[in-house]
């Protein structure tokens, strides 16, 4: 994802939210000398803060001192956060709760739901945090803790709160195996000296997972595959684009290998057969062109063997070819040659972000469908979630080997989005693949194949434009029922949420609201019911994944059903607040 999206077309949102709180907001002389009592952490704010300007201001000094706390209680410094809960603190603690559900689950796992009714009597300070530690040592090790503010309402004086909080503390448990607890919470937090401090938490909710065995083990450096660089935007690394890897078996041996975009060089890694990988990028001569923006192995000449298409940001500025186009590395018995001249790909130049392969036409010769974004250094999207200024994807036909031609236009691909990923399928069973294009700062496409390689945009008809910040896709058959169902990943922002939520209320941002809330409403599923397709309501899980890129669709716990892991995240410090 590029990084001006937090200095300018993103920050232009967040102006345009923050300009329509102020619109909205009761901006009227209000007296603060009427506060209503305060009779326990719990009791209601009868006056609440109108003003969408100062509760959203409140509401990240909490965020902020609760990220703090986090800290301390994933670092096991009880000292440290009994900074920021109050001498006597109402509610109840996460080992609280009337077990509700005891699922087994496969590979030895289980689930535990538990329901909390009752509140205790007022904890003191050191109480509380015992009852918190008993609960972090069921944990051996803690990777991550984070109490977050879901929604608040603050009186008018700007000192007092009422919280809606979840709370996340994941690690492993004694025999390695992953442990994880999540609760739902009320809250109330109130301002001192040093800043906001709880003073009541009761829980709702806790949903605890554990596994007795490691699922997976991060191996990468054991492996031979992990290479250590500069961070994206530090010095040495001021490209701001994603790189990519692909898997394949190029040599032929039967074991799969790795390919790894790199900022200076790339990386072939020749799996050994042993767990362990050799670097063999010189040797094979794919270590350049060096920082492709997507890579894909596939066998465009039908010879048998793996070849590797990349693809760059290029373009053309009067006239002049500039940045670079795509590339074609032709397999030759585990040696590759860049044959792009020669099968005409050295004329397309976009900035491609990631391309997918298949024979869209049906004449038994795999094509290349390739999704351009734009410039970042050029040009900004003219729309928040309708932008039409990016760039024409390419369609490229494959002829028996020999060269390829781009038909987009011509076969029905149009519009110039920002395109990011795209995933093909035959999805409606009638013999040909069609094609799900994923857009950031728009809408999506559905190009739906009429077996002969022309295509028309049915998006809007089977119930998939997904208004969002489109950045991956894939198909799967979530239900069991056959029919291959829709992921798509986008953008998933609690404050995004939290903002959005208190416009809805207000009468003049209902023409604006449902839009800007999908901007931040996370991930989307969509079930394939034969004739459309319905969204999973968010109730169900598997959509919020926080600033999502691609997704991969595999059964991970061996119960056969298809799961989803979604790489996320970007830019990010020590802090849970340097994001």
């Amino acid at each position: 994802m590029p990084l001006y999206r937090h200095n300018t077309p993103y920050a232009a949102l967040v102006a345009l939210t923050l300009f329509l709180m102020a619109a909205c907001s009761d901006n009227s002389s209000r007296d603060r000398n009427n506060e209503e009592p305060i009779g326990g952490a719990f009791a209601p704010i009868l006056h609440p803060n109108p003003n969408m300007d100062e509760v959203e201001e409140l509401s990240e000094q909490v965020a902020n001192r609760l990220i703090e706390f986090s800290y301390r209680l994933k670092e096991r410094d009880l000292r440290g956060a009994s900074a920021y809960v109050s001498p006597t603190i109402e509610g109840s603690s996460l080992a609280q709760g009337t077990v509700t559900g005891d699922i087994s689950l496969p590979l030895n796992s289980k689930q535990v739901i538990r329901e909390v009714s009752e509140k205790l009597p007022p904890f003191s300070r050191d109480e509380f945090l015992g009852a918190l530690d008993q609960t972090l040592a069921t944990f051996t090790t803690l990777d991550y803790v984070f109490f977050k503010t879901r929604g608040a309402e603050f009186n008018r004086n700007g000192d007092r709160a009422i919280l809606k909080m979840t709370a996340s503390l994941i690690g492993s448990n004694h025999n390695g195996g992953r442990r994880s607890l999540y609760a739902w919470a009320d809250a109330a937090a109130s301002l001192s000296d040093d800043g906001w401090i709880l003073t009541g938490f009761s829980v709702r909710k806790t949903r605890a997972k554990e596994c007795q065995k490691p699922l997976f083990k991060e191996v990468a450096t054991a492996a031979g595959i992990a290479v250590d660089g500069p961070r994206i935007g530090t010095e040495g690394n001021d490209r701001f684009y994603w790189r990519g890897s692909s898997a394949a078996d190029f040599d032929g041996d039967g074991l799969i290998d790795i390919f790894s975009s790199g900022f200076k060089r790339n990386f072939l890694y020749r799996n050994k057969g042993d767990g362990s990988f050799e670097e063999v990028a010189e040797a094979s001569q794919v270590a350049q062109p060096s920082g492709p923006t997507s890579t894909i192995f596939f066998d465009f000449d039908r010879d048998g063997d793996q070849d590797l298409l990349l693809g760059f940001v290029g373009w053309e500025e009067d006239g002049l070819p500039l940045g670079d186009s795509l590339h074609l590395l032709r397999n030759d018995g585990g040696t590759f040659v860049d044959v792009s001249q020669e099968v005409g790909l050295n004329n397309f130049r976009g900035p491609t972000f990631s391309s997918i392969v298949g024979d869209f036409d049906n004449d038994g010769w795999l094509d290349i469908y390739v999704c351009n974004y734009e410039r970042l250094d050029a040009a900004y999207p003219d729309s928040w979630f309708a932008a039409t200024n990016g760039s024409e994807n390419f369609l490229l036909m494959n002829h028996k080997g020999k060269s390829f031609t781009n038909e987009a236009r011509e076969r029905g691909i149009t519009g110039s989005h920002w395109t990011f990923a795209a995933a093909a399928a035959d999805f409606d069973e009638d013999g040909d693949l069609d094609i799900y294009s994923v857009n950031d700062y728009g809408v999506n496409a559905l190009f739906v194949n009429d077996g002969t390689g022309n295509f028309s945009d049915q998006a809007k008809q089977f119930g998939v434009l997904d208004c969002g910040n489109g950045m991956g896709t894939s198909w799967a058959d979530f239900n069991g029922d056959g029919k291959l169902d829709l992921y798509v990943s986008n953008m998933s922002s609690s404050a995004g949420k939290r903002i959005l939520r208190r416009l809805a209320a207000q009468e003049k941002a209902q023409g604006v609201q449902k839009t800007l809330y999908k901007l931040a409403a996370g991930n989307s599923i969509f079930i394939n019911t034969g004739k459309t397709f319905q969204a999973n309501p968010e109730a169900l899980g598997g959509r919020s994944a926080s600033w999502a890129w691609s997704p991969v669709i595999f059964d991970a716990n061996l119960d056969g059903h298809d799961d989803i892991y979604v790489a996320n995240g970007f830019i990010s410090g020590d802090s849970l607040k340097d994001t």
